[in-house]
């Protein structure tokens, strides 16, 4: 019901430079004194108290591994950290890490969740005529399906990673980010094209997370409505390989709208979106997940290779686009050598699924 917007912030990397005998929290804490730290593996996670650093801590390090196993790249550097407070990302990057997520703290999120789910519902409200009597009674049932501690950790679980992993998949192949061009298209993370960034992001969720969203697509393949998505004609959205190819991520207009707001309160904003308001850019988001998760579920079964998304990726950071790609190693990775082509055998395999 509703979404999260963060400003991932990755830099160049420092000219402060890790030292052996430097521990990752040392350098972290000398940014940030008065906050806990925990290591991962290649980055910290910094909180008000011991034990959440090592909660978020723990999500890090397993989509570091998850990374590590289906793209073989390094990870440079990262923090996240749990905010308020708003992270000195200036001191955080002069002390050598890449990468910094700012993470919503349990109180912050359930704070931000609430305001922002009060004020768009009342708005929907006041698009539908509502009286104050049924203003009230949406009001109270939106805020309701607001995540509980044991819901937020469940989130935090699936989508630390997922964030994590559009910072390292774009430092990890274009680690040069071409200078703007006016005339490019938009994207969403990095260079590469949206269903390649969000493919490396969706893949570092946690189980749980992963097995949602293939039981979402499953469902959609029925024309069943799926309540976090919404009334929509799901079967065909999934279906069509040649626009979640071409398409810009749904929710980049939302994020660049979002941006301004978002720069100034540290880096965290949420949306709300009403069920019930047919066909929309929050349901497009969705769909636009759930479609990513099982082709790229797809791309690996049929290749029998887990790092294809790195070769695709490699490719394509050359210069190389992605029709070039089946054309020259789609049949060697048992794919179809055209995107026509690629489009039957997916929608094969979509109605198996």
């Amino acid at each position: 019901m509703f979404a999260l917007v963060l400003l991932l912030t990755s830099t160049a990397a420092s000219s402060a430079l890790f030292h052996a005998s430097d521990s990752l929290c040392a350098r972290a804490l000398g940014a940030a004194p008065d906050l806990s730290c925990a290591e991962a593996g290649r980055g910290v996670a910094l909180a008000a108290s011991p034990e959440e650093a090592q909660r978020l801590a723990g999500y890090a390090r397993a989509g570091e591994a998850r990374f590590t196993a289906q793209f073989g790249r390094d990870i440079a550097p990262y923090v996240v950290i749990s905010t308020p407070p708003v992270p000195q990302r200036a001191a955080l990057t002069a002390a050598g890490f890449t990468h910094v997520l700012p993470w919503p703290a349990p109180r912050a999120f359930d704070e931000a969740a609430r305001r922002g789910v009060e004020q768009g519902t009342r708005r929907f409200a006041a698009s539908q005529n509502m009286t104050p009597a049924q203003t009230e009674e949406v009001v109270a049932r939106a805020l309701s399906q607001i995540p509980d501690a044991k819901a937020q950790a469940a989130l935090d679980a699936g989508m630390m990673p997922h964030e994590l992993g559009h910072l390292w998949f774009t430092a990890a192949f274009w680690p040069q980010r071409p200078e703007a061009d006016a005339d490019a298209p938009r994207h969403y993370g990095g260079p590469g094209p949206d269903w390649l960034d969000e493919a490396a992001a969706v893949v570092l969720e946690d189980d749980v997370t992963a097995a949602q969203r293939r039981d979402q697509f499953r469902a959609l393949m029925r024309g069943e409505t799926v309540p976090a998505v919404g009334p929509i004609d799901g079967r065909a959205m999934l279906l069509d390989l040649p626009g979640l190819l071409a398409r810009e991520h749904p929710g980049l207009a939302r994020a660049v709208a979002i941006a301004p707001e978002v720069a100034a309160s540290g880096g965290v904003g949420v949306s709300f979106t009403p069920a019930g308001a047919g066909p929309r850019p929050a349901a497009m988001e969705r769909v636009f997940y759930i479609q990513t998760r099982v082709f790229a579920d797809y791309l690996m079964q049929t290749s029998s290779r887990p790092t294809i998304l790195a070769e695709i990726a490699q490719s394509l950071a050359s210069g190389r686009g992605f029709e070039d790609w089946l054309a020259e190693q789609g049949a060697a990775h048992g794919l179809p050598t055209s995107v026509p082509d690629l489009q039957g055998d997916w929608q094969a395999y979509a109605e198996r699924q």
